[in-house]
């Protein structure tokens, strides 16, 4: 029996450890969610959060039951993380003041999104969503969020930048072989995660400081 597979009543589940931090991931994200869902300034972001717990939790069951389910659970989660992306993208898009840059890119992402499917269902290969997160978050999302940081010196910009870049490190422990405190690379890069998705979460919540100002006037009033 392989370390990573344990028997449950007669049941072969694999990697338990990864599926109790997909969820815990889940959990943490929908968390994240359910504080933006009724705030229409941040849909985008809100289904962020909603789409990527949603990949975790699928990914939790694909992990664990892919001895039965095989791929097509895990194409799921993947199609889901595709989805998160997509918002996040579109949550930076409608920040930009040209709008003949904003409909290019907005073509741009879609066509993205349609790539994607295609190339999941076509190789079901986790290289495809690494690709997709790499074209989408780094290549998008962060110089946008950036060029706006720089420009109007946002705090809340800066943070969901930060969460995005330390993520980085969880990506580089994923597929590495370690064993820290009973942990292995992926179970830790997992927790990790949490901490980034909060980081991003942090940067979401926090106003202008136009808006807060504002806020103060008409509270006085």
């Amino acid at each position: 029996m392989n370390e990573n597979t344990i028997n449950v009543f007669g049941l072969e589940l694999m990697e338990p450890g990864s599926f109790i931090t997909d969820i815990l991931l889940a959990i943490a994200t929908y968390t994240f969610y359910s504080k933006f869902k009724k705030d229409k300034s941040n849909t985008f972001y809100s289904y962020f959060f909603l789409f990527m717990g949603l990949s975790f939790f699928f990914s939790a069951f694909g992990h664990l039951l892919y001895h039965y389910t095989g791929k097509p659970l895990q194409i799921f989660g993947w199609i889901f993380s595709a989805l998160s992306i997509y918002f996040i993208e579109q949550a930076v898009l409608k920040e930009i003041k040209s709008d003949n840059l904003r409909k290019r890119l907005n073509f741009a992402t879609n066509l993205q999104f349609l790539l994607f499917i295609i190339a999941v269902v076509f190789f079901q290969h986790f290289i495809v969503v690494t690709i997709n997160l790499v074209v989408g978050i780094m290549g998008l999302v962060v110089p946008i969020l950036g060029i706006q940081a720089f420009n109007q010196n946002s705090k809340k910009n800066i943070l969901i930048i930060s969460g995005f870049l330390f993520s980085a490190l969880p990506g580089f422990l994923y597929r590495q072989e370690l064993d820290f405190i009973g942990l292995n690379g992926k179970e830790l890069s997992h927790l990790i995660l949490i901490f980034c998705f909060y980081i991003i979460y942090l940067g979401i919540n926090t106003q202008p400081e136009r808006e807060k100002i504002k806020e103060k006037v008409i509270n006085r009033m």
